[in-house]
């Protein structure tokens, strides 16, 4: 996606702006040790200065993307491990000195490597790129950590592809990527902050270094952290905050406040943002274990360990709410997991199903009849290919000129956070190429509701509701305001 150029030169013109372009202007030591000042930790002028003294590869003339990988390629498999570890690898090292090393790069080779001072906020980098529609590249599993280092030059690509699409010099698309584009996506930011209802229960652990204690201790009801957690969990759910030793038992009870994603430069991988934070009467371990039910958890037989991301049953859950409220902790205070009570009486085995038994239906309450849509709707992308998105909703099949109004993307069921981003990945290349306005995925439990703004769909935000929330007069009230077919035919 090109940067609205008037919105652009507007910015570079702003003395702000033209601070922070000047900033990354010019990338001698010397500069890059006062963006190290702004951007990372407060000792990471210390670990740069170590860095760049233990590091004296040979810097050869580069020319192209195959000559830089080949660099960083022996940069990260020999240089480092030599300086550093004796010769002996160490990936996860490198993941950890990712935007030092990005840092450091930037200064001997500004127009293939960028500095990188997205590590422990992939969720808000992911946000950019939906808002300017740079496909990420797919992160690799959190095992291969050299394809996770590598991820970084995979990167640097995509960047100098952006750059160039939109006639930027290189401290112009820093300034683009660390000033411009964050205050643009805050500025997008929805208004609204109400959770969906929880789905699950994940338990997590903080411990005594790294001041989480404190953190959890001074937390309250508006308090927010980043936190080590399971990819798959979704916004809304509840999290369990248990205290490791010296404490030993359960704190507080929270709520995602992002899906769970995978940064492959977070050493723990799966990360997610917690809020709404309720502080209960502690449970220690020492209550668990003895009883009857927690006693046979495999989580508790083994001490809680590997606790971070681990996955709380609706049964396990009852059972701790059982324990606070013992203590005369009020428990409906508490998140409770959300059990769709739906009617209906046919069994959903397929795609197909989902579609004539739960998607059709609800497009006829809505006010939609079967002429104002299209099923498998053939779409030349690319070179030619075609495919098809499930349905289109108030098309014009023109050929050359096909528009829709609104998508829909249909699965039997979306288990993971991955299997959603693909969803939604695949649908939102339809809804680019069909002009669309509104995208809407659907599986056998839930709809979710993606609505364009400023010309583009934002993954992390959307209206999710259980089909059985659709009976309650005020969803489904909200949901036709939405996405019904008098508010579609004044777009």
């Amino acid at each position: 996606m090109k940067i609205n150029q008037f919105i652009w030169n507007n910015y570079k013109e702003t003395k702000s702006g033209q601070v922070i372009i000047n900033l990354f202007k010019n990338s001698s030591y010397n500069s890059i040790q006062v963006l190290a000042k702004k951007y990372l930790p407060h000792n990471a002028n210390k670990e740069l200065a170590n860095l760049n003294s233990s590091l004296s590869p040979e810097f050869p003339e580069i020319l192209n993307f195959v000559q830089a990988e080949l660099f960083f390629d022996r940069l990260i498999d020999n240089e480092i491990c030599r300086k550093y570890f004796k010769g002996k690898q160490n990936y996860e090292f490198i993941l950890d000195y990712i935007p030092l090393i990005s840092l450091w790069l930037y200064s001997k080779y500004p127009d293939y490597f960028k500095p990188y001072f997205f590590r422990c906020k992939f969720y808000d980098f992911t946000r950019i790129s939906d808002a300017f529609s740079f496909d990420l590249p797919d992160v690799p599993p959190k095992r291969n950590k050299r394809e996770r280092v590598k991820y970084y030059f995979e990167l640097c690509k995509l960047f100098s592809k952006f750059q160039n699409e939109n006639n930027l010099k290189n401290e112009e698309f820093c300034a683009f990527l660390y000033d411009f584009a964050p205050k643009y996506v805050a500025g997008t930011e929805s208004s609204s902050k109400k959770l969906p209802p929880p789905t699950k229960a994940w338990i997590v652990g903080g411990d005594k270094f790294g001041d989480d204690f404190s953190f959890i201790d001074s937390a309250n009801i508006n308090s927010t952290f980043f936190w080590q957690g399971n990819v798959d969990t979704k916004r809304g759910d509840i999290i369990i905050m248990y205290c490791l030793a010296p404490r030993s038992y359960i704190h507080s009870v929270w709520r995602a406040i992002s899906d769970g994603i995978a940064d492959p430069f977070f050493y723990f991988y799966g990360s997610i943002y917690i809020g709404h934070c309720i502080k209960i009467p502690p449970i220690h371990i020492s209550e668990l274990k003895t009883d009857e039910y927690f006693s046979k958890n495999p989580l508790v037989r083994r001490n809680l360990q590997g606790i971070n991301g681990y996955s709380f049953s609706s049964r396990d859950y009852k059972r701790l709410l059982t324990l606070i409220s013992a203590r005369n902790f009020d428990t409906e205070k508490l998140p409770q997991i959300y059990r769709p009570e739906i009617s209906f009486d046919f069994e959903l085995k397929t795609e197909r199903d989902v579609e004539i038994n739960l998607i059709e239906p609800l497009l006829k309450e809505l006010g939609y009849n079967s002429n104002d849509w299209i099923r498998q709707m053939p779409v030349r992308m690319g070179r030619g290919e075609r495919y098809y998105p499930d349905y289109a909703l108030l098309a014009s099949v023109e050929k050359g000129y096909e528009k829709a109004k609104m998508l829909i993307e249909s699965k039997l069921y979306i288990k993971t956070n991955k299997d959603l981003e693909e969803t939604f990945k695949q649908a939102r290349s339809y809804a680019v190429r069909l002009e669309a306005s509104l995208l809407i995925l659907c599986d056998k439990e839930s709809i979710w509701i993606y609505e364009k703004e400023d010309g583009s769909f934002d993954r992390a935000n959307y209206i999710k509701k259980f089909w059985g929330e659709i009976n309650n007069p005020d969803n489904f009230n909200m949901i036709k305001l939405k996405i019904g077919k008098d508010r579609l035919m004044k777009i």
